[in-house]
Protein backbone atom coordinates (compact mmCIF):
# COMPACT_ATOMS: atom_id res chain seq x y z
CA UNK A 1 0.00 0.00 0.00
CA UNK A 2 2.80 2.40 0.92
CA UNK A 3 4.50 1.85 -2.43
CA UNK A 4 1.22 2.52 -4.28
CA UNK A 5 0.70 5.79 -2.41
CA UNK A 6 4.27 6.87 -3.19
CA UNK A 7 3.75 6.15 -6.91
CA UNK A 8 0.53 8.19 -6.93
CA UNK A 9 2.27 11.10 -5.19
CA UNK A 10 5.13 11.03 -7.70
CA UNK A 11 2.71 10.97 -10.62
CA UNK A 12 0.87 13.97 -9.18
CA UNK A 13 4.14 15.89 -8.76
CA UNK A 14 5.13 15.17 -12.35
CA UNK A 15 1.68 16.29 -13.58
CA UNK A 16 1.81 19.48 -11.52
CA UNK A 17 5.29 20.25 -12.82
CA UNK A 18 4.16 19.73 -16.39
CA UNK A 19 1.16 22.02 -15.86
CA UNK A 20 3.41 24.72 -14.37
CA UNK A 21 5.79 24.52 -17.32
CA UNK A 22 2.82 24.78 -19.69
CA UNK A 23 1.59 27.91 -17.85
CA UNK A 24 5.05 29.46 -18.13
CA UNK A 25 5.16 28.79 -21.86
CA UNK A 26 1.72 30.36 -22.38
CA UNK A 27 2.26 33.40 -20.14
CA UNK A 28 2.33 36.78 -21.98
CA UNK A 29 5.72 37.58 -20.47
CA UNK A 30 7.17 34.76 -22.53
CA UNK A 31 7.14 36.85 -25.74
CA UNK A 32 10.57 36.20 -27.25
CA UNK A 33 12.44 37.31 -30.35
CA UNK A 34 14.94 34.50 -30.15
CA UNK A 35 15.07 30.74 -29.92
CA UNK A 36 16.69 29.62 -26.65
CA UNK A 37 19.41 27.02 -26.95
CA UNK A 38 19.44 24.04 -24.62
CA UNK A 39 22.94 23.68 -23.14
CA UNK A 40 24.36 21.67 -20.29
CA UNK A 41 24.99 24.20 -17.56
CA UNK A 42 27.19 21.71 -15.74
CA UNK A 43 29.57 21.27 -18.65
CA UNK A 44 33.29 21.48 -18.07
CA UNK A 45 35.43 24.37 -19.29
CA UNK A 46 36.86 22.08 -21.96
CA UNK A 47 33.36 21.25 -23.19
CA UNK A 48 32.36 24.87 -23.73
CA UNK A 49 35.54 26.28 -25.28
CA UNK A 50 35.73 25.97 -29.02
CA UNK A 51 37.13 28.00 -31.91
CA UNK A 52 35.56 31.35 -32.76
CA UNK A 53 35.64 33.17 -36.07
CA UNK A 54 37.02 36.30 -34.42
CA UNK A 55 38.22 35.32 -30.97
CA UNK A 56 41.73 34.30 -30.09
CA UNK A 57 42.35 30.78 -28.78
CA UNK A 58 42.13 31.30 -25.03
CA UNK A 59 44.02 28.21 -23.99
CA UNK A 60 47.12 29.22 -25.98
CA UNK A 61 47.04 32.93 -25.40
CA UNK A 62 45.71 33.03 -21.85
CA UNK A 63 49.12 32.46 -20.24
CA UNK A 64 50.52 35.45 -22.15
CA UNK A 65 47.72 37.91 -21.39
CA UNK A 66 46.82 36.84 -17.87
CA UNK A 67 48.99 39.55 -16.27
CA UNK A 68 47.72 42.39 -18.46
CA UNK A 69 45.20 44.81 -16.92
CA UNK A 70 43.60 45.43 -20.33
CA UNK A 71 42.92 42.52 -22.67
CA UNK A 72 41.24 42.55 -26.06
CA UNK A 73 39.86 40.35 -28.77
CA UNK A 74 38.93 41.76 -32.17
CA UNK A 75 35.48 42.65 -30.81
CA UNK A 76 35.85 43.59 -27.16
CA UNK A 77 38.09 45.18 -24.54
CA UNK A 78 38.24 43.73 -21.02
CA UNK A 79 39.18 46.09 -18.20
CA UNK A 80 40.21 44.29 -15.03
CA UNK A 81 39.72 47.38 -12.86
CA UNK A 82 36.49 46.41 -11.14
CA UNK A 83 33.59 48.85 -11.31
CA UNK A 84 29.86 48.89 -10.75
CA UNK A 85 27.62 48.89 -13.81
CA UNK A 86 27.09 52.65 -14.01
CA UNK A 87 30.79 53.48 -13.60
CA UNK A 88 31.66 50.83 -16.18
CA UNK A 89 29.13 52.32 -18.61
CA UNK A 90 30.59 55.79 -18.11
CA UNK A 91 34.13 54.49 -18.60
CA UNK A 92 33.25 52.80 -21.91
CA UNK A 93 31.37 55.85 -23.19
CA UNK A 94 34.15 58.28 -22.28
CA UNK A 95 37.01 56.13 -23.48
CA UNK A 96 39.18 58.21 -25.84
CA UNK A 97 40.04 56.61 -29.16
CA UNK A 98 42.59 57.79 -31.71
CA UNK A 99 41.26 60.41 -34.17
CA UNK A 100 38.09 60.95 -32.14
CA UNK A 101 36.91 61.41 -28.56
CA UNK A 102 33.67 59.52 -29.12
CA UNK A 103 33.10 56.60 -26.78
CA UNK A 104 32.19 53.19 -28.18
CA UNK A 105 30.04 52.03 -25.28
CA UNK A 106 29.64 48.88 -23.22
CA UNK A 107 29.82 45.50 -24.90
CA UNK A 108 26.75 44.42 -26.86
CA UNK A 109 26.15 40.74 -27.60
CA UNK A 110 23.82 39.93 -30.49
CA UNK A 111 24.94 36.45 -31.56
CA UNK A 112 26.40 33.19 -30.32
CA UNK A 113 29.72 34.12 -31.94
CA UNK A 114 29.85 37.37 -29.98
CA UNK A 115 28.89 35.53 -26.80
CA UNK A 116 31.76 33.10 -27.39
CA UNK A 117 34.06 36.08 -27.80
CA UNK A 118 32.97 37.50 -24.44
CA UNK A 119 33.76 34.30 -22.58
CA UNK A 120 37.02 34.00 -24.52
CA UNK A 121 37.84 37.50 -23.32
CA UNK A 122 37.43 36.41 -19.70
CA UNK A 123 39.57 33.33 -20.30
CA UNK A 124 42.30 35.46 -21.85
CA UNK A 125 42.25 37.85 -18.92
CA UNK A 126 41.87 35.45 -16.02
CA UNK A 127 42.92 32.05 -17.32
CA UNK A 128 41.29 29.09 -18.93
CA UNK A 129 39.77 27.57 -15.79
CA UNK A 130 37.27 28.88 -13.27
CA UNK A 131 38.80 31.07 -10.53
CA UNK A 132 37.68 30.08 -7.03
CA UNK A 133 33.93 29.75 -6.50
CA UNK A 134 31.33 30.14 -9.22
CA UNK A 135 30.60 33.75 -8.25
CA UNK A 136 34.21 34.89 -7.96
CA UNK A 137 34.30 38.18 -9.88
CA UNK A 138 37.20 36.96 -12.02
CA UNK A 139 34.68 34.60 -13.62
CA UNK A 140 32.22 37.35 -14.62
CA UNK A 141 32.18 40.48 -16.76
CA UNK A 142 29.74 43.37 -17.09
CA UNK A 143 28.09 43.86 -20.48
CA UNK A 144 25.70 46.64 -21.46
CA UNK A 145 22.27 45.00 -21.05
CA UNK A 146 19.77 46.31 -18.51
CA UNK A 147 16.09 45.93 -17.75
CA UNK A 148 14.22 49.14 -18.55
CA UNK A 149 10.56 48.13 -18.00
CA UNK A 150 8.72 46.19 -15.29
CA UNK A 151 11.84 46.25 -13.14
CA UNK A 152 10.55 47.35 -9.72
CA UNK A 153 8.64 44.38 -8.39
CA UNK A 154 9.10 40.85 -7.17
CA UNK A 155 8.45 38.31 -9.90
CA UNK A 156 6.05 35.44 -9.37
CA UNK A 157 7.48 31.96 -9.43
CA UNK A 158 6.01 31.35 -12.88
CA UNK A 159 7.65 34.53 -14.24
CA UNK A 160 11.18 33.71 -13.13
CA UNK A 161 13.29 32.58 -16.03
CA UNK A 162 11.12 34.39 -18.55
CA UNK A 163 12.90 36.85 -20.87
CA UNK A 164 10.61 39.44 -22.40
CA UNK A 165 12.77 41.34 -24.87
CA UNK A 166 10.43 44.35 -24.71
CA UNK A 167 11.56 44.93 -21.12
CA UNK A 168 15.29 44.93 -21.84
CA UNK A 169 17.66 47.13 -23.86
CA UNK A 170 21.35 47.45 -24.56
CA UNK A 171 22.97 50.71 -23.49
CA UNK A 172 23.21 51.75 -27.15
CA UNK A 173 19.41 51.52 -27.37
CA UNK A 174 19.25 48.30 -29.40
CA UNK A 175 16.85 45.47 -28.56
CA UNK A 176 18.25 42.09 -27.48
CA UNK A 177 17.97 39.45 -30.20
CA UNK A 178 20.07 36.77 -28.51
CA UNK A 179 20.49 35.45 -24.98
CA UNK A 180 22.03 32.56 -23.07
CA UNK A 181 20.59 32.68 -19.55
CA UNK A 182 21.46 30.37 -16.71
CA UNK A 183 18.64 28.09 -15.57
CA UNK A 184 15.67 30.01 -14.10
CA UNK A 185 17.27 33.37 -14.93
CA UNK A 186 16.52 36.25 -14.98
CA UNK A 187 14.82 36.15 -11.58
CA UNK A 188 14.92 39.84 -10.56
CA UNK A 189 15.69 39.26 -6.90
CA UNK A 190 15.62 42.11 -4.36
CA UNK A 191 18.68 43.00 -2.29
CA UNK A 192 18.36 44.62 1.13
CA UNK A 193 22.02 45.60 0.90
CA UNK A 194 21.83 47.42 -2.43
CA UNK A 195 18.13 48.43 -2.28
CA UNK A 196 17.65 47.32 -5.88
CA UNK A 197 16.20 44.50 -7.91
CA UNK A 198 18.52 42.56 -10.22
CA UNK A 199 18.16 44.49 -13.47
CA UNK A 200 21.67 44.38 -14.99
CA UNK A 201 23.61 41.61 -16.72
CA UNK A 202 26.94 39.83 -16.29
CA UNK A 203 28.31 36.96 -18.40
CA UNK A 204 30.59 34.26 -17.00
CA UNK A 205 33.49 32.22 -18.40
CA UNK A 206 31.12 29.60 -19.71
CA UNK A 207 29.07 32.14 -21.60
CA UNK A 208 26.08 32.05 -19.22
CA UNK A 209 24.07 35.18 -18.40
CA UNK A 210 22.78 36.18 -14.97
CA UNK A 211 20.96 39.26 -13.73
CA UNK A 212 22.49 41.07 -10.77
CA UNK A 213 22.75 44.43 -8.98
CA UNK A 214 24.40 47.49 -10.55
CA UNK A 215 26.42 48.28 -7.40
CA UNK A 216 28.40 45.03 -7.55
CA UNK A 217 31.94 45.68 -8.77
CA UNK A 218 33.35 43.40 -11.46
CA UNK A 219 35.50 43.51 -14.60
CA UNK A 220 33.74 45.13 -17.54
CA UNK A 221 33.79 44.90 -21.31
CA UNK A 222 33.59 47.66 -23.91
CA UNK A 223 33.11 47.29 -27.64
CA UNK A 224 36.45 47.38 -29.49
CA UNK A 225 36.78 48.86 -32.96
CA UNK A 226 40.53 48.66 -33.08
CA UNK A 227 42.92 47.17 -35.58
CA UNK A 228 45.73 45.95 -33.31
CA UNK A 229 46.11 43.69 -30.29
CA UNK A 230 49.32 44.29 -28.33
CA UNK A 231 50.72 41.45 -26.22
CA UNK A 232 53.04 42.53 -23.39
CA UNK A 233 54.93 39.25 -23.05
CA UNK A 234 58.33 39.59 -24.79
CA UNK A 235 59.22 36.99 -27.44
CA UNK A 236 61.48 36.83 -30.50
CA UNK A 237 60.24 38.30 -33.82
CA UNK A 238 59.72 34.88 -35.40
CA UNK A 239 57.87 33.57 -32.36
CA UNK A 240 55.65 36.66 -32.38
CA UNK A 241 54.76 36.05 -36.02
CA UNK A 242 53.94 32.41 -35.31
CA UNK A 243 51.87 33.26 -32.24
CA UNK A 244 49.76 35.80 -34.11
CA UNK A 245 49.03 33.18 -36.76
CA UNK A 246 48.31 30.51 -34.14
CA UNK A 247 45.72 32.86 -32.65
CA UNK A 248 43.97 33.24 -36.01
CA UNK A 249 45.41 36.71 -36.63
CA UNK A 250 48.43 38.09 -38.47
CA UNK A 251 51.44 40.04 -37.27
CA UNK A 252 50.76 43.78 -37.32
CA UNK A 253 51.23 45.63 -40.60
CA UNK A 254 51.60 49.39 -40.24
CA UNK A 255 51.30 51.04 -43.63
CA UNK A 256 50.24 54.62 -42.97
CA UNK A 257 50.64 57.43 -40.46
CA UNK A 258 47.12 56.68 -39.21
CA UNK A 259 48.14 53.06 -38.57
CA UNK A 260 51.23 54.32 -36.75
CA UNK A 261 49.14 56.50 -34.44
CA UNK A 262 46.66 53.72 -33.75
CA UNK A 263 49.37 51.23 -32.86
CA UNK A 264 50.92 53.69 -30.39
CA UNK A 265 47.48 54.11 -28.81
CA UNK A 266 46.95 50.34 -28.58
CA UNK A 267 50.40 49.92 -27.02
CA UNK A 268 49.74 52.61 -24.42
CA UNK A 269 46.42 50.97 -23.63
CA UNK A 270 48.31 47.76 -22.85
CA UNK A 271 51.20 49.28 -20.91
CA UNK A 272 49.71 52.55 -19.66
CA UNK A 273 50.75 56.06 -20.58
CA UNK A 274 53.75 56.08 -18.23
CA UNK A 275 56.94 55.90 -20.28
CA UNK A 276 59.45 57.04 -17.68
CA UNK A 277 61.53 53.90 -18.14
CA UNK A 278 64.83 54.11 -19.94
CA UNK A 279 64.43 54.72 -23.64
CA UNK A 280 65.52 51.19 -24.52
CA UNK A 281 63.37 49.47 -21.90
CA UNK A 282 61.74 46.48 -23.58
CA UNK A 283 58.21 47.78 -22.84
CA UNK A 284 58.85 50.77 -25.08
CA UNK A 285 59.56 48.75 -28.24
CA UNK A 286 57.09 46.47 -30.01
CA UNK A 287 57.61 44.04 -32.85
CA UNK A 288 55.97 44.89 -36.18
CA UNK A 289 55.48 42.49 -39.07
CA UNK A 290 57.97 44.26 -41.34
CA UNK A 291 61.36 42.93 -42.35
CA UNK A 292 64.30 43.67 -44.63
CA UNK A 293 64.54 41.85 -47.94
CA UNK A 294 67.63 39.64 -47.88
CA UNK A 295 69.57 38.52 -50.92
CA UNK A 296 70.46 34.90 -51.72
CA UNK A 297 73.46 35.11 -49.40
CA UNK A 298 71.28 36.30 -46.50
CA UNK A 299 72.59 39.86 -46.67
CA UNK A 300 70.22 42.79 -46.33
CA UNK A 301 69.38 44.74 -49.47
CA UNK A 302 68.21 47.90 -47.74
CA UNK A 303 64.66 47.36 -49.02
CA UNK A 304 61.81 46.57 -46.65
CA UNK A 305 58.53 44.67 -47.00
CA UNK A 306 55.81 43.30 -44.76
CA UNK A 307 55.75 39.68 -43.61
CA UNK A 308 53.10 38.85 -46.22
CA UNK A 309 55.48 40.04 -48.96
CA UNK A 310 53.45 43.18 -49.58
CA UNK A 311 55.38 46.38 -50.25
CA UNK A 312 56.09 48.98 -47.56
CA UNK A 313 54.09 51.69 -49.30
CA UNK A 314 54.71 54.68 -47.05
CA UNK A 315 57.71 56.47 -45.60
CA UNK A 316 57.83 55.86 -41.83
CA UNK A 317 59.98 58.04 -39.58
CA UNK A 318 63.00 56.03 -38.43
CA UNK A 319 64.44 56.60 -34.97
CA UNK A 320 67.42 58.95 -35.10
CA UNK A 321 68.92 60.02 -38.39
CA UNK A 322 71.11 56.94 -38.70
CA UNK A 323 68.31 54.36 -38.64
CA UNK A 324 68.04 51.82 -40.04
CA UNK A 325 71.76 51.30 -39.36
CA UNK A 326 71.87 47.56 -40.19
CA UNK A 327 74.20 46.32 -37.45
CA UNK A 328 75.74 42.93 -38.17
CA UNK A 329 76.96 40.34 -35.68
CA UNK A 330 78.06 36.71 -35.94
CA UNK A 331 74.41 35.68 -35.48
CA UNK A 332 73.19 37.87 -38.32
CA UNK A 333 72.04 41.41 -38.92
CA UNK A 334 69.27 43.76 -37.87
CA UNK A 335 66.61 42.73 -40.33
CA UNK A 336 63.24 43.31 -38.62
CA UNK A 337 61.35 46.35 -37.30
CA UNK A 338 60.68 47.40 -33.72
CA UNK A 339 58.22 50.26 -33.08
CA UNK A 340 58.70 52.86 -30.32
CA UNK A 341 55.54 53.69 -28.43
CA UNK A 342 57.31 56.76 -26.97
CA UNK A 343 57.92 58.65 -30.20
CA UNK A 344 56.13 56.40 -32.75
CA UNK A 345 59.36 55.90 -34.71
CA UNK A 346 60.88 52.73 -36.16
CA UNK A 347 64.20 51.01 -35.62
CA UNK A 348 65.82 47.97 -37.20
CA UNK A 349 66.58 45.23 -34.73
CA UNK A 350 67.89 41.71 -34.33
CA UNK A 351 65.07 39.15 -34.74
CA UNK A 352 66.26 37.02 -31.81
CA UNK A 353 65.76 39.82 -29.26
CA UNK A 354 62.69 39.45 -27.05
CA UNK A 355 60.08 42.22 -27.23
CA UNK A 356 56.33 42.68 -26.86
CA UNK A 357 54.50 42.30 -30.14
CA UNK A 358 51.41 43.41 -32.04
CA UNK A 359 48.92 41.26 -33.91
CA UNK A 360 46.41 42.57 -36.42
CA UNK A 361 42.68 41.86 -36.67
CA UNK A 362 41.30 40.82 -40.08
CA UNK A 363 38.81 43.71 -39.95
CA UNK A 364 37.21 46.19 -37.57
CA UNK A 365 34.14 44.87 -35.79
CA UNK A 366 32.54 48.32 -35.54
CA UNK A 367 33.25 51.98 -36.26
CA UNK A 368 34.21 54.79 -33.92
CA UNK A 369 33.56 57.85 -36.06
Amino acid sequence: MGVRILVVVLVCVVCATAELEQEKREAPIEKRAYKPEELDEGGTDIAVIEGSNVALHARKMGHLLKKQDVVSTCRYLLFKTMKGFNDAKSSCENFEWPFTNNGIGMATVHSDSENTDIRTLLQLGYGYKQVGGAYNRANWVWVGLQKVNDNERKLTKAEKGAFNVDDWAWTDGSEPTFSKWRSHMPDQQWSKKYKTYQNWIMINKRGWWDDTHAAIEAPYACNYCGKYIVVATPVSWTTAKDLCEDYGLTMAIVDSQADNIELAWAANMTFGEETAQRRWNYTNWIWLGTQEILDDAGVGTGDWQHHDNSTLSWDPVWDKKVQPDNWITKRGEQSVVAFSRINQKWDDSFPWKHRPFACMCPSRSCTYQ
